[in-house]
């Protein structure tokens, strides 16, 4: 029996493969995993030998997506729209992703009256959410684990963590419980994210830029997310333990022929010492600097000769803008 790639497999039962999406929408096939993999936007079936298949529903939803971003709104903020398709004023008000006969975790939610509708958890996002009720690293690895098993590495996309996260530092704010779930879930999360950014940077190719993730506990998330989407788009990156003096990176920059460095601040949970260490290396030239985090806006304000660039408060939105402008700027 032929074997064939995730881009060669033919049309099949009303199924179509990424290729023939592709031509058909004029959608970049990486830009179309990156929907699937970080926003939960698209989840096409697969064969199983893990291919996709995109239905009808599938590719009407992508020409849906392409015309919002044309309209000029946000990647992160297209699920919420089409949420609104689906309850308000959509075609039919069918959901594609929940059609019946498939095995796609079911995502109807209340319908509401008018205006955007409120946000609902992406099913990924939730189991996530509800194993952490356990209070349990193992749990929370188990049922990744099943996740990952039923929807692949790639269908468990980075938007699920930050979801996650987002819910429990919210219930933290005001509950005990929600506070300890937080905890546990960074302890776990932080540990998850990292191993996973190690394989993806094994993929990655070019000159590495050097990054620092400033913050303690469930503060890295945001961060570990910036990296990692940016690192599955296909920009290398050097994770750095410790803010080090402007002459070590001018150094390290000038050997690695590095574009850039990235920095990730929480304003709240970076040391007093790594601060004035950050103003004195940002002080001096050098390659520009990309800045996301809650702290970032501190930073940017620095009187300094170097670039200092500030990226979009979402993780993802700041991994897609890092991606493009880096790999966009390399010589071919």
């Amino acid at each position: 029996m032929p074997e064939f790639t995730d881009s060669e497999i033919p049309p099949t039962d009303g199924l179509f493969p990424i290729r023939h999406v592709c031509a058909e929408t004029g959608i970049n096939p990486v830009t179309l995993r990156a929907w699937e993999r970080r926003y939960g936007l698209i989840r096409p079936l697969r064969t199983p030998k893990g291919h996709r298949l995109y239905s009808s529903d599938d590719i009407a939803r992508i020409r849906r997506i392409l015309s919002l971003l044309d309209e000029g709104v946000a990647v992160s903020q297209v699920g919420r729209v089409l949420q609104h398709d689906l309850h308000g004023s959509g075609p039919n008000g069918h959901d594609p992703l929940a059609t019946p006969g498939t095995s796609r975790l079911d995502e109807r939610a209340p319908a509401v009256q008018g205006g955007i509708a409120p946000h609902v958890l992406d099913p990924l996002s939730q189991a996530l959410l509800d194993a952490t009720r356990e209070l349990s690293t193992v749990q929370l690895e188990r049922a990744h684990a099943r996740l990952v098993m039923r929807h692949g590495w790639e269908g468990v996309h980075e938007k699920a963590f930050l979801e996650t996260h987002t819910a429990l530092r919210d219930q933290a704010r005001h509950d005990p419980t929600g506070e300890a779930r937080l905890a546990v879930f960074a302890a776990w999360a932080v540990a998850s994210l990292t191993e996973q950014l190690r394989s993806a940077l094994l993929l990655c190719e070019g000159p590495p830029s050097p990054c620092l993730v400033l913050g303690v506990g469930h503060r890295r998330i945001e961060g570990l997310l910036v990296l990692l989407a940016s690192a599955r788009q296909g920009l290398r990156l050097l994770p750095l333990q410790d803010v080090i003096t402007a002459p070590a990176m001018q150094a390290l920059t000038g050997h690695l022929h590095s574009p850039a460095i990235i920095i990730h601040a929480a304003s709240r949970s970076v040391h007093d010492n790594d601060i004035e260490r950050l103003h004195r290396l940002l002080s001096e030239d050098g390659v520009p600097a990309y800045l996301s985090g809650s702290g970032a806006s501190g930073l940017a304000g620095l009187n300094t000769p170097r670039q200092l660039i500030t990226l979009p408060a979402n993780p993802l939105d700041a991994a897609d803008t890092l991606s493009r402008q880096l790999l966009d700027s390399r010589v071919p």
